[in-house]
């Protein structure tokens, strides 16, 4: 099964990591992962597994006969829930805005003194919160959020079960389109790398333009040829080369 079908079975839960959120992600996914999935951004491992909740608010206007009915999207919340198994002061201080985090050495100790509280003391700080569910064989899937804890915490201290640290995330738009949640999953390219002439030759003008728009390339023409060479032109700009040399169409006449 290829990776990222709809027949895909997504089982198990994951792996959290926290950063603090300076303001702005990299442009490639890939370079997120490597900034995030670090030992250090690591929350710590889970227990009871991992939720993303997304509600919209419609505002409905209709006639007084109800003949015609216009919805529209007012308002948007999306949440993130996940429990944490293994935790220390470092986490806590990640879910509480007011937290203040200290170490000091004392008759040969060292404490990690964690103060909470005090409406005056809010950091402000927004988080990046990516989880991560592997799976080798249908393929990794992610979200990606941004926000801070919203519902505090409760620790409980019993003697028959370990003590979970439920964290609630309200998230809050990381981008300029307003991005609450990103889901991303691993997927085997419907496409090859790059293609020659004769391949392009070999399709439609419609496959040619989806596989183009896939690539992020701005095909120009208004016929087959056209848009051809435009795709050849991109691709080879885009540093995939053509297997031959052709000048978007417009061929040197060879005159001098």
């Amino acid at each position: 099964m290829k990776k990222g079908t709809k027949e895909k079975v997504t089982l198990g839960s994951g792996m959290l990591y926290m950063a603090e959120f300076t303001g702005d992600f990299a442009k490639d996914f890939a370079d997120i992962l490597k900034q995030l999935m670090t030992p250090e951004n690591h929350a710590g491992w889970i227990k009871g597994g991992a939720s993303i909740e997304y509600k919209p608010t419609m505002t409905q206007e209709k006639d007084d006969l109800g003949h015609v009915v216009k919805e529209i999207l007012t308002d948007e919340e999306a949440t993130f829930k996940s429990g944490l198994f293994t935790w220390n002061g470092e986490t806590l201080a990640k879910f509480a805005a007011t937290a203040e985090i200290t170490t000091e050495r004392k008759d040969g100790k060292a404490y990690r003194r964690l103060k909470i509280g005090g409406t005056a003391n809010d950091d402000g700080k927004q988080y990046a919160i990516l989880f991560v569910h592997e799976d080798p064989v249908e393929g990794n899937c992610y979200l990606l959020v941004v926000g801070r804890n919203s519902a505090g915490f409760t620790i409980t201290f019993a003697a028959d079960s370990a003590t979970v640290i439920d964290a609630e995330f309200t998230c809050k738009p990381h981008d300029e389109r307003g991005t609450l949640i990103e889901f991303v999953e691993e997927i085997d390219d419907d496409f090859e790398e790059t293609y020659t002439e004769e391949e392009l030759n070999a399709l439609t003008v419609a496959q040619i333009e989806t596989i183009a728009k896939a690539k992020g390339y701005t095909l120009t023409g208004s016929n087959k040829a056209e848009k051809i060479a435009s795709f050849i032109a991109a691709q080879t700009a885009a540093g995939g080369g053509s297997g031959e040399e052709i000048d978007n169409g417009n061929e040197e006449s060879g005159t001098e």
